[in-house]
């Protein structure tokens, strides 16, 4: 009994690469008919929500924010970013240490400097205080505004809030750290993502492969061309192989 031969290789990575090509070619084609009609689908106004897509954008921010809230007034920070009311309004890396509203001024102590708005959130400017330790706390003395820094000294602003000098503890209001609500929570992670990212974003990305990596993603998606270059190559040689060996056959046949 004769052994059966194996199929001829190239009729094996043909199938098999044609397999591998499909899913390509899929995501091209769907992705495709879906940027063509963008408008119609409205990609652009989608705005994706899913954590696991921000997270692989790297748009999610890192940890728990830290909070301080007064007078139902809130400010945040989450990562270097800086939230009054849940609105993003200033990036500094130094950490957040509270606020205090005197008037209409709202003073956000930081580190080493004092941030100040007015009631809208709008930055009026950033003061450094020139001192070496750290602030600790901030809070209302005697209508000025307190700082505390973390060697236990103790500073007071003077009317216009341009300058802090030391001076002997006076009792204060300091401002207290609070949980976020799951409300204001949201607020923030949504405000942090500013327009956040919309779907046209995404498909464009999966369709040119830069979803995978920007730099070289797309090589991925130029290996479905060339994949499918080589199934029609390898099967045009499939079909001619096949076509010399019926031929051989019809004409071995022919003359036995």
């Amino acid at each position: 009994m004769s052994r059966r031969k194996k199929p001829f290789p190239f009729f094996l990575w043909h199938r098999r690469i044609g397999l591998l090509a499909m899913i390509l070619v899929f995501i091209l084609s769907v992705t495709g008919i879906m940027l063509n009609h963008t408008e119609g689908l409205k990609l652009d106004e989608i705005t994706v929500e899913s954590d696991l897509i921000l997270d692989w954008y790297d748009i999610n921010p890192d940890g728990k924010p830290i909070s301080y809230a007064s007078n139902q007034l809130w400010v945040s920070q989450w990562n270097h970013q800086l939230f009054f009311n849940g609105k993003n309004i200033y990036s500094h890396d130094e950490q957040l240490r509270g606020f205090a509203q005197l008037d209409n001024i709202i003073a956000i102590a930081l580190q080493h400097n004092v941030l100040l708005l007015d009631e809208d959130g709008e930055i009026i400017e950033l003061i450094s205080l020139g001192i070496d330790s750290d602030i600790a706390r901030i809070g209302i003395s005697n209508n000025r505004i307190a700082l505390l820094d973390n060697l236990n000294n103790y500073y007071l602003s003077d009317k216009e809030l341009s300058q802090w000098k030391p001076e002997p503890p006076l009792a204060t209001e300091w401002s207290q750290s609070t949980n976020l609500t799951n409300d204001q929570l949201t607020q923030l992670k949504h405000s942090f993502r500013g327009q956040g990212l919309n779907l046209e974003r995404v498909i464009l990305d999966l369709h040119s492969g830069r979803i995978f990596n920007a730099s070289w993603g797309i090589y991925i998606m130029d290996a479905s061309a060339i994949l499918m270059i080589f199934l029609g190559i390898s099967g045009l040689w499939v079909w001619w192989s096949r076509k010399l060996k019926l031929r051989s056959k019809r004409h071995y046949q022919k003359h036995h």
